[in-house]
């Protein structure tokens, strides 16, 4: 018997109703779970003690970052970043250049068989200002904007290392700043990581209005505007859109990047 038209017009609304309760609900769920801790626990580590696969991605970068005269090679875990997570990094820093790099493994924590989730190589350099420039190849998207005189550059189709940080400082030379950088003191990796790569960076979040300080159990939780903001960003048809910004942004850079050097080649 064929559906009338009353039927159908109440199978469509139920479906949009059960994918508004879907967008409605899920950051509501998030926000009641998600808790990033505010002293994140950092442990160095060892490279024989990594899984082979892990340790092949992490050494191959981090000798590549050698070569470009990045020294003071610090391994780090990270058991707790966020709830089901677990970082490991390379932490580096080139004293001359005043740079720094991160080699970066990003794992669902589900045990000894978890999947790798984002792998990438990042430099960072911070001026006296309070200028920071950010510059990676990883290929899954921000969660959270950059904080106000922060530049993000990411390039996920920039593999190769070198290049990668070419890119960096020519986006750094791009912007003409004119303040001196500024680094750790050596043996200060951890506290430096916990400062500005967890405390300093939520603390931006907070005043955005996105995440609030939860003090009782140490930890930054999502606001319900930062919870509705972070999760429909991550969701279809959202996700898309931002991915495709990303890939103009990525094509824009890297064509001035070309044309920069094929005129420093003539």
């Amino acid at each position: 018997m064929p559906l009338g038209p009353s039927y159908l017009l109440w199978f469509v609304l139920g479906v949009l109703l059960i994918v508004l309760a879907f967008y409605l609900i899920i950051p509501l769920v998030l926000h009641s779970q998600q808790r990033y801790p505010a002293s994140p626990q950092l442990l160095e580590m060892r490279f024989e003690s990594l899984k082979p696969s892990l340790a092949k991605f992490l050494m191959t970068r981090t000798h590549a970052l050698f070569e470009l005269g990045f020294e003071e090679a610090t391994l780090v875990k990270i058991p707790d970043p966020a709830p089901h997570v677990r970082t490991y990094l390379v932490m580096l820093v080139n004293r001359p250049s005043g740079d720094k790099a991160m080699v970066t493994a990003i794992v669902g924590d589900a045990g000894p068989d978890a999947k790798m989730r984002t792998l990438y190589v990042e430099f960072s350099t911070r001026f006296e200002s309070g200028e920071v420039f950010d510059t990676h190849n990883a290929d899954e998207l921000n969660a959270f904007p950059p904080a106000p005189l922060a530049v993000r550059t990411q390039t996920p189709r920039v593999i190769d290392v070198a290049e990668l940080y070419e890119l960096h400082r020519f986006v750094m030379k791009k912007h003409d700043v004119r303040s001196p950088k500024t680094l750790y003191e050596p043996g200060q990796t951890l506290d430096y990581l916990v400062r500005f790569a967890f405390v300093k960076s939520y603390e931006q979040q907070v005043k955005r209005g996105w995440l609030w300080y939860d003090e009782a159990h140490d930890s930054y939780r999502m606001t319900v505007l930062g919870s509705y903001l972070i999760c429909w960003g991550l969701l279809h048809p959202f996700k898309a859109f931002r991915r495709l910004a990303l890939q103009i942004r990525e094509r824009r850079i890297l064509a001035e990047f070309d044309a920069a050097r094929d005129a420093r080649r003539r």
